[in-house]
């Protein structure tokens, strides 16, 4: 388990702030430490002078000793509050980092609501119970720590007795501890689950209400939901027993101070003072001593977040290599020799595959579903590379490139529009941030969004709902060839939608995709026989093999696969809708 050397990885930039807050704790300890001796000199001073001078100056001076205190106590919270935020919010940013430069293979393996539990509810876990808690236990164990050695101090005889109970008190804590773990862990999983629910519910809104679903859903949540709160019972249930062991164990361990203190002043072998200073280190110690207990608990709660964080951040990220360059000049060919490429050993997506991309020339991909269309574009964005054979742009091998050279000369445009919560803009601007208004506008104008834009509520500044739900499918597609066109890019990767829409917005999205080809370089997944027409080239895969190459006259002339999926699975140009009378 890495978890030791990540929290000190996460602890120590902020190390200045936990430094002060400890300094905090030893000063307002000490001063704490110093009343119950102010208890002592006034039982056995006051009452053996009857000095009402000495009494207020013990008053005076007490009060003086509790304003410390409460400064130093202030210090201590605040600054440990600082430390632990700025330390949470460090490790909320470094798993996010490290997630979105995971290899795209490893993002299909993980649920999203389970990463999204692991970043904020685990994380605050961390913080609450790890973070927080660690000055809290220091102050805690320095608390602790002090009474033990003022009571042996006082009274080593009385001492003894009252701590030969901690053995006990340590077993229980033990016991307790790995049980508290081990619940936590199930419960955290558990809220994954519970998310990952949600996320499918709201996400598949219209379907579940379509077919009727909506008690059958209420039912798996509820149910989910109740195995959630069995274990968050069975957490709480464990934390109360182990608390309450922890303080049965404290009271034994004061009863018995009590009887044998009693003698020992009978006896003459300790002043009443003493004893009512011993009693108030005593009760300062409960307190650090449960607390250590509870501190111990969500640590171990804490722990167990701490080690789901850890996984994320454990994956293997995608780096270039040492030696990387940059692309320089224009792209140049576009070239796959004898590529085969497998997502898993043995089961190959790509075979043999020898193809070269002219500059300027636009080339359609089609094929069956599963015959490496994607994979093909896949490896060209390089979110994977070939397992065999390289793929090379103006004769430099992919892998030699620094991905993000390649990938800023590329504008990609996926099959379902991709939108982000934020402005109509910020969405257009994605990949050029400090894009000026006048060129996100020129980029809407090319894509045919400009007129629809205007026509919102607030225009470019329009803030848009999750995934863009308020626009029509259209108007998604448009404002994703805007971001596009915005980048300026050398080489164009279209993987044309399949979603039908009217004849007018058909129109305009298929204008707005002929913009963003001209004079580029295109690479298109086609699923429309109008697209394959308009191509220079037409490259048919089947089964991961290129089986036909050709324009669309020459492939239907020569028949076989491609004449098929022509006939077949291409989609045909929208039918032309009479003009309104």
């Amino acid at each position: 388990m890495r978890v030791p050397r990540l929290l000190r990885e996460v602890a120590w930039p902020h190390r200045g702030l936990l430094a002060a807050a400890v300094a905090c704790v030893l000063a307002a300890t000490a001063a704490g430490l110093s009343v119950p001796l102010l208890f002592r000199d006034l039982v056995d001073r006051i009452t053996a002078t009857g000095d009402l001078a000495l009494l207020r100056q013990l008053a005076l001076f007490g009060l003086g000793v509790f304003v410390v205190r409460s400064v130093f106590l202030y210090g201590q919270i605040h600054l440990n509050f600082a430390f632990a935020h700025r330390a949470t919010a460090d490790l909320r940013e470094r798993l996010f980092a490290r997630v979105l430069r995971w290899p795209v293979e490893r993002l299909g393996t993980w649920d999203s609501a389970d990463v999204m539990s692991r970043a904020l509810q685990d994380t605050q876990l961390v913080h609450t119970h790890l973070l927080v808690g660690l000055v809290d236990f220091v102050a805690t164990a320095v608390t602790l720590l002090g009474t033990v050695v003022m009571l042996f101090v006082l009274d080593w005889r009385l001492a003894t007795v009252t701590f030969a109970i901690l053995p006990g008190t340590a077993v229980l804590a033990r016991h307790f501890g790995g049980q508290i773990q081990q619940a936590s862990a199930v419960a955290q999983r558990r809220v994954a689950e519970l998310a990952g629910r949600v996320r499918d519910v709201v996400a598949g809104a219209r379907i579940v209400r379509a077919f009727v679903q909506e008690h059958r859903e209420e039912g798996r949540f509820a149910s989910e939901n109740r195995r959630l709160l069995r274990d968050q019972l069975r957490i709480a249930r464990l934390v109360a027993l182990e608390v309450s062991a922890m303080s049965l164990a404290t009271a034994a361990g004061l009863i018995a101070f009590l009887w044998v203190g009693g003698q020992l002043v009978a006896a003459r072998l300790m002043t009443p003072g003493e004893l009512v200073a011993f009693i108030a280190y005593v009760a300062m110690a409960i307190e650090p001593g449960v607390n250590l207990t509870r501190l111990y608990s969500h640590a171990r709660q804490a722990v167990a977040a701490l080690d789901r964080v850890d996984e994320i951040l454990r994956v293997p990220v995608v780096t270039d290599p040492s030696g990387a360059r940059d692309l320089e000049g224009p792209l140049g060919e576009v070239a796959f020799e004898d590529v085969w490429f497998a997502y898993e050993p043995g089961r190959w997506a790509l075979r043999a595959v020898d193809l070269r991309i002219r500059p300027g020339e636009h080339v359609a991909l089609v094929g069956p579903s599963g015959a490496g269309k994607s994979s093909l574009v896949n490896l060209l964005l390089r979110f994977y590379d070939p397992t065999r054979g390289r793929i090379t742009v103006g004769g430099v091998d992919l892998r030699e490139v620094r991905t993000a050279s390649l990938r800023r000369r590329i504008a990609y445009v996926p099959q379902e529009t991709v939108l982000f919560a934020g402005t109509v803009r910020e969405n257009i601007a994605y990949g050029r941030p400090d894009a000026p208004l006048e060129e996100v506008v020129r980029a809407a104008v090319a894509a045919n969004a400009d007129g629809f834009i205007r026509a919102l509520p607030r225009g470019y500044d329009t803030p848009l709902a999750e995934g863009g739900l308020t626009l029509s499918g259209g108007q998604r597609q448009r404002i994703a060839i805007a971001r596009a066109l915005l980048l300026d890019p050398d080489l164009i990767v279209l993987d044309e939608a399949t979603s039908s829409l009217d004849t007018e917005s058909e129109a305009s999205v298929q204008e707005a995709i002929e913009r963003l080809m001209a004079g580029r370089t295109a690479v298109v997944i086609a699923h429309r026989l109008s697209t394959v027409r308009r191509a220079h080239r037409i490259v048919v895969l089947s089964d991961g093999r290129v089986v036909q190459e050709g324009t669309y006259e020459s492939l239907m002339a020569q028949g076989g696969p491609f004449r098929a999926l022509a006939v077949g699975q291409l989609l045909p140009e929208p039918a032309a809708q009479p003009l309104p009378r």
